[in-house]
This record gives structure tokens, C-alpha cells and sequence, in this order.
């Protein structure tokens, strides 16, 4: 996909009325998307869309494609037009932050998401957006002020924190498009598939992992790592002396995983899920990646990786 891995889609409806035979056809395109085949999706929708140039349906399908085969400013005008069209539907304007913060556009990510609020204040995808927009500006803004002042301690711990969860000034934030149901009439959400359930010892490895964090258990924290385990941008002393200090600044610290998500190989595994990370400093909800082995009989964490 076109866009980084992190953008998480979430199955929404656009409340758009058609004829039957109409409805198909959009079921069809629909169809051919999720499976895939981005090139003949597109070719399907345009020759719809020559036929009902206003068809809103269509037109964020086509949207959704253009993204995915890497179109970025192309979607952007496409979605502009939806939100210039039917301005009472909020999830083009999510679309379009989507689009504009993987271009570090992040102004104007953040108007296109209180503007989804001014039209649905209710739209949860679009309050929890912009936070996670807000995040990533505060992380620009702490860097620019210890670029003028590289002693301002406040700034320092302020950004470290934010970069923790987060996971860095390099990762842009975890926001979400939407993606269009079928017509003719509002369709419940596209269920995502069941993941298998996650092998027991994992799990138990990810929560032991999360709860040693919440209780600031530093000890415990970094016995869930692996001895070999090498954080890309520094050595692992520095690594841990970073993480303990971050650990042990809040006063209260919660953990939750939600999602979770693992594949299994022998004596491998990886595990994906939901970080909902809050402190009495901050708060913010990521979706991260722990890889582990075994090492000595316990699943030991060798890599992290935020998305």
C-alpha cells in the first residue's frame, strides 16, 4: 500500500440512496478493492463514475484507490471535491487529513479534522485523529524550542515523553481513512476478519510487558526485553537509562493493549495491537509491533516497532 502501514482503516457508511443494478455494480468495485486489484477497481469506478459523475458512493471508492496506488494529490482533489459536494458527510474530510499528514502537511490535516467535528460532533475516528495530530505538532513544536534552547529541560522531558509514545519526530501519526460501504442504503460496518486467537504465552507476555510499565516497574519492564535487544539509535545502556528516567517521571502511569493480534513460527512470534498509553502528562493511543523469541523458555521482546 501507498500509504504507511500505520493508517488503520475503519469501515464506515456513507448514507447515499441508488437504484438496485446501481448498488450492485458499487458492491462489485467494492469487492474488487478489498481484494486487491487497485488497477481494475479503478478502471470499473471511472467507467461508472462516466455515467454518474455525482455519484458519492463511487467517488470516495475512487478516492480510497487513488490513495492506495500511491495518487496522493489526485485523492486530495477528489475528496476536496466530496467535501465541496455533500458537506454534511464527515468522512471525506477525514480522508483528507489522512492524505494531507503523510505529506507532514499537518495544519492543514488538523483543519480537515475539526471540520469532520463541526459536521459530526459524535465522529470518535476523527477526535481521536486529531489528537494524535496535536501529538505530532507538539513533538515539532518542544523540537524547535530546544533547538533554540538545548538546556530547557522542561522541553526536553515534555518531548521525550511524547516521542516514547508516539515513537518518534521520524513517524507520522497514527491516523485512520475512512472506507465506504455499498448502497442503496446505509450498510452496517465491513467487519474485520477474526483474527485467530493469540497463543497464550504471548499474550501473557504483551500484558506482562504493559502491566510492569503501568506499576513503573523499571526492573520488570526491561527484564521483558531480550539481552540482544538493540534499539536503532543508541546503545542499549543509554536505551535503558532513557527508558527508566521516562518510566519513573509520571506519578501514575496506565497501559492498555487492545486488538492484539499474533503470528506464530516456532520459536518466534510477533504481536500487533493497540497502545493506549496515559499518564497524569500525557495520553495517546498508537498501534506498535513487539517481536519476540525464546530465549531460556520465556518469550523475550527483540524488536518494537511503532507504527
Amino acid at each position: 500500500m501507498a500509504l504507511p502501514r500505520f493508517f488503520a482503516a475503519v469501515a464506515l457508511c456513507l448514507a447515499v440512496s441508488a437504484a438496485s443494478a446501481q448498488s450492485n455494480e458499487v458492491q462489485d468495485i467494492n469487492l474488487q478493492f478489498r481484494k486487491g486489484d487497485l488497477a481494475g477497481a479503478l478502471a470499473r469506478a471511472n467507467t461508472f463514475l462516466a455515467k454518474n459523475p455525482k455519484d458519492a458512493q463511487v467517488r470516495f471508492l475512487k478516492g480510497l484507490i487513488l490513495a492506495d496506488l500511491g495518487k496522493t494529490n489526485d485523492a486530495i482533489a477528489l475528496f476536496t471535491g466530496l467535501t465541496e459536494d455533500y458537506p454534511e458527510l464527515p468522512e471525506p474530510y477525514n480522508n483528507l487529513a489522512v492524505l494531507y499528514a503523510s505529506q507532514s502537511k499537518y495544519e492543514a490535516a488538523k483543519n480537515a479534522l475539526e471540520q469532520a467535528i463541526r459536521t459530526h460532533p459524535s465522529y470518535a475516528t476523527a477526535h481521536e485523529n486529531l489528537g494524535d495530530i496535536y501529538a505530532k505538532m507538539a513533538s515539532i513544536a518542544y523540537d524547535k524550542a530546544l533547538a533554540l534552547d538545548s538546556k530547557n529541560t522542561a522541553a526536553q522531558t515534555k518531548l521525550a515523553l511524547i516521542q516514547d509514545i508516539t515513537g518518534g519526530l521520524s513517524r507520522k501519526p497514527a491516523v485512520k481513512p475512512a472506507v465506504a460501504a455499498a448502497k442503496p442504503a446505509p450498510q452496517p460496518p465491513v467487519s474485520k476478519p477474526v483474527a485467530a486467537k493469540p497463543a497464550g504465552s504471548i499474550e501473557s507476555a504483551v500484558n506482562a510487558w504493559a502491566e510492569a510499565w503501568a506499576r513503573r516497574d523499571v526492573d520488570a519492564y526491561l527484564a521483558a526485553y531480550a539481552p540482544d535487544f538493540s534499539p536503532s539509535d543508541m546503545a542499549r545502556a543509554d536505551w535503558e537509562a532513557l527508558r527508566r528516567a521516562r518510566i519513573e517521571a509520571p506519578k501514575s502511569i496506565s497501559v492498555d493493549i487492545l486488538n492484539l493480534n499474533v503470528e506464530q513460527q516456532g520459536t518466534t512470534a510477533t504481536a500487533t495491537f493497540r497502545q493506549a498509553y496515559r499518564s497524569n502528562l500525557l495520553s495517546s493511543t498508537v498501534t506498535k509491533t513487539l517481536k519476540f523469541a525464546q530465549i531460556d523458555g520465556q518469550w523475550r521482546i527483540v524488536d518494537e516497532i511503532p507504527h
